[in-house]
């Protein structure tokens, strides 16, 4: 007999029984079998789907990262600096009263990696980054103690970027790269506060209503060149100015007619046509040691072409300095980056020279300077002299000298003694 099945009771109040057919158990199983195929068909294909996705952005990541693991070994010994992240990029001294002078700088915290193209006809391989970012750093050396750090994100990698102090504020002027548009952002030195980004650092000058398409920086004559998007081209900025000028010449015209007098700078130069520099004191009139520098200092040892702007020269000394190059130099010091021998293998010396007298006052031997300074072109030929001398730079405020090279680090020394007092030594970036 077939089970009982109980339902409503009828009109008369009463319950009937029902009995009808029971379902079959086969059929159940089969239903349940076509649901789980269903289901887990669906669930594989969704694994599978994800599995691929997933793989896949593994595979990619992994070949993005690939290449990052033995740089080190293209780039010499580096040192990390847990207190900063990512590499160093630059830095000024930010004058405080009544203490020791604070330390502005930025570090590129971008993940980089080498990214390859491939299709018919086309293969390429460049850098590129994730989560590419730069960080600006207050730092107190005195108290070893991070004021203040500000990030701001870029939509690729970060090429090339420079900054300025003037009035109390830190202009940062960025190239274009890929997605990376060129821009000026300017903070509080004494805060590290971002205070401005490109839009108003455009909408301040008219001349760059249109957009920046494109700029370029200056260090050592303080000065931004712009592309805009209406066409023009070499609209300048001058930081220290705080003017823009439509070509070279209105702004060199301009520099000319700020200043008077006669004053002089320091010139290196060799006699015999090799690597041996010598140093030369130049005296000209002021507006043209302000507006034309780089040319005066190229005539250092030509008098007759030192004639045309009224000015003259004398070597200070017999002393040579093997490929050496002034980075910096102001009324009071001239500080001279040189190598020890020459050759493909050698070492470099950082060596400050009194303005008043053109004597040595110190000299820093390479043991106490950066790793990557050292000149090897038998081990790699980015370590030779010619693609390192463009890393290096200096700048002087007060009593402190910032030896800076691009990707390593910052150091900084006393101008009256050459000791080191500090130094960051960051995380570094890929080249």
């Amino acid at each position: 007999m077939e089970p009982q099945h109980n339902y409503t009771p009828g009109t008369s109040g009463m319950q009937q029984q029902i009995y009808g057919r029971k379902r079959s158990k086969r059929g159940c199983l089969a239903i349940g079998l076509i649901v789980l195929l269903v289901f887990g068909g669906a669930g594989t294909y969704l694994v599978y789907y994800l599995y691929n996705k997933t793989s896949g952005k593994i595979e990619e990541i992994t070949d993005k990262f690939k290449d990052l693991g033995n740089k080190d070994k293209f780039i010499g010994s580096r040192n990390v600096d847990k207190r900063f992240e990512g590499g160093f990029i630059d830095a000024v001294i930010v004058p405080s009263a009544g203490s020791t002078p604070l330390i502005f700088l930025l570090t590129d915290g971008s993940k980089t990696y080498i990214e390859t193209h491939k299709r018919p006809g086309y293969y390429s391989t460049g850098a590129a980054c994730i989560d590419c970012k730069i960080t600006a750093y207050l730092y107190d050396p005195a108290g070893d103690k991070i004021i203040s750090s500000t990030d701001h994100s870029y939509p690729d990698i970060i090429a090339s970027t420079d900054i300025a102090l003037k009035d109390g504020k830190i202009y940062q002027f960025t190239r274009s790269y890929g997605e990376t548009p060129a821009g000026v952002n300017i903070y509080e030195a004494v805060t590290g506060k971002l205070l401005t980004e490109t839009d108003e650092f455009i909408s301040s000058y008219p001349e760059l209503g249109s957009g920046i398409i494109e700029l370029s920086y200056r260090p050592e004559e303080r000065i931004a060149k712009f592309e805009t998007k209406d066409g023009r081209k070499d609209i300048i900025f001058s930081v220290d100015m705080q003017k823009m000028f439509s070509s070279d010449k209105e702004l060199r015209t301009s520099i000319e007619n700020s200043v008077d007098g006669e004053s002089f700078i320091y010139a290196m130069a060799n006699e015999n046509n090799d690597s041996r520099r010598q140093l030369y004191r130049i005296t000209a009139p002021k507006k043209f040691i302000v507006s034309q520098a780089s040319t005066l200092m190229s005539y250092s040892d030509r008098p007759n072409m030192l004639r045309q702007y009224k000015a003259a020269s004398e070597k200070v000394s017999d002393k040579s300095y093997i490929e050496g190059i002034i980075y910096a130099q102001d009324e009071n010091n001239i500080y001279i980056v040189s190598a020890d021998q020459a050759g493909k293998k050698a070492n470099r010396l950082f060596t400050c020279i009194d303005a008043a007298t053109g004597k040595e006052k110190w000299s820093v031997e390479q043991k106490e300077l950066f790793d990557f300074m050292k000149i090897d072109e038998e081990q790699n030929s980015s370590q030779s002299f010619f693609s390192t001398k463009d890393k290096i730079s200096v700048t002087a405020s007060g009593n402190l000298v910032l030896l800076k090279v691009k990707g390593d680090g910052v150091m900084a020394f006393d101008t009256e003694t050459g000791s080191k007092i500090w130094s960051i030594q960051p995380a570094p970036i890929g080249f």
